[in-house]
């Protein structure tokens, strides 16, 4: 007599779950690469997020185990890609843009605060020694800005002097103009300066510092330092930061490219790319803003100490902007945008190793 054939499905290995949970997170990565992450269904979102967290925990074990290099490698790629997926900026709409400057610009330059402050201290390094060569040599002004540039504020203290405003009143409109376009155009050359892994937008900063230093020195010298910094200062608290921002993405790039950690340096550049051009947008928008302070405001005659008050006011709101926008549900917030509710995505600072939270997922820098 012939057994009866059993129509259970036999049970798999826990490797053999793993394999099976890693091989379908690999099929939604690639469909929501070709087609996009709207094109999976609710249920498939879901699944995403689950398959995403529990590969995130697969490989914080495989690393503290010291487990199959090869599967680490395996793991490191899916979880990479599935970070970019769904944390990726959603697009469209005025909400949209409204939440990427009240919640996603602020908490991008949170995360990557520490290469914002890189490219400050270089900047600072270039004024610094700016300011010395012209101490030191008389003649290193006129040899470091130029002869036209020296001229231009030899004007510039001469219309001071008379009482005129920096800037005649017709030539505004075109100023603002240029002056947005120019500051932005240095911004991506910084920004892309980091794929010569950073030595451009270093170049960059220094030479921007070095020229600030001279500046500073040249007014100085011609008795309108007062009058200067109460015109570049209603601008420049915010024209400087976006500078340093858009360096700083651009050090970011270089970072990913000389330290991709246990990334391929295609991936870590990736990962990082997409950290660094949300911060490249913000700025943008920082320089818009900028242009038309430095066109219509800096120049007129209103006392220069005036001008510093509301320099610092713009300062004090840009900082209390970039200290405080966006704080609060930072983690659950991609899922709810795909439809995860809370309970389902679950707690992803304590569920999510803190690697994945670090600016592109380049080690070793420490999230801020």
């Amino acid at each position: 007599m012939t057994a009866p054939v059993s129509s259970q499905t036999p049970e798999l290995t826990p490797q053999q779950e793993r394999a099976r949970a890693w091989q379908r997170l690999r099929e939604l990565e690639d469909r929501a690469i070709r087609a996009g992450l709207r094109r999976l269904s609710s249920e498939e979102v879901l699944e995403l997020g689950r398959l995403y967290r529990r590969a995130a925990s697969d490989l914080s074990q495989a690393r503290a185990l010291g487990l199959d290099p090869r599967e680490m490698t395996l793991l490191n790629g899916l979880v990479g890609r599935a970070y970019g997926l769904i944390y990726t900026p959603e697009r469209g709409g005025a909400a949209s843009i409204a939440a990427f400057f009240t919640q996603e610009f602020p908490r991008c330059l949170r995360r990557n605060f520490v290469f914002v402050a890189a490219a400050f201290l270089v900047f600072i390094v270039g004024a610094l020694l700016g300011l010395f060569a012209g101490i030191l040599n008389r003649e290193a002004v006129d040899v470091l800005m130029g002869a036209d540039a020296v001229r231009s504020l030899e004007r510039d203290a001469e219309r001071y002097h008379a009482g005129k405003e920096w800037m005649p009143s017709g030539q505004r409109p075109f100023m603002s103009s240029f002056i947005m376009t120019n500051n932005i155009k240095v911004s991506f050359f910084a920004f892309a300066g980091g794929m010569l892994v950073g030595l451009a937008t270093l170049w960059v900063l220094m030479q921007n510092g070095i020229m600030m230093g001279v500046a500073a020195l040249a007014v100085a010298r011609h008795g309108t330092a007062l009058g200067f910094w109460g015109f570049v200062a209603p601008h420049g608290v915010i024209e400087l930061p976006a500078i340093f921002i858009s360096s700083g993405a651009g050090l970011m790039l270089g970072y990913a490219m000389v330290n991709p950690g246990e990334y391929s340096r295609r991936t870590a550049l990736a990962l990082a790319g997409r950290e660094a051009v949300q911060l490249v947008f913000g700025v943008v928008a920082m320089l818009v803003i900028a242009g038309i302070i430095e066109a219509f405001f800096s120049p007129t005659l209103l006392p220069p100490l005036l001008k510093l008050f509301a320099a610092a006011i713009i300062f004090t709101a840009e900082a209390a902007y970039f200290v405080f926008a966006g704080r609060g549900e930072e983690g659950v917030q991609v899922f709810r945008r795909s439809g995860v509710r809370a309970d389902e995505a679950g707690d992803l600072n304590t569920r999510t190793p803190d690697y994945l939270n670090t600016p592109a997922a380049i080690r070793p820098l420490p999230p801020l």
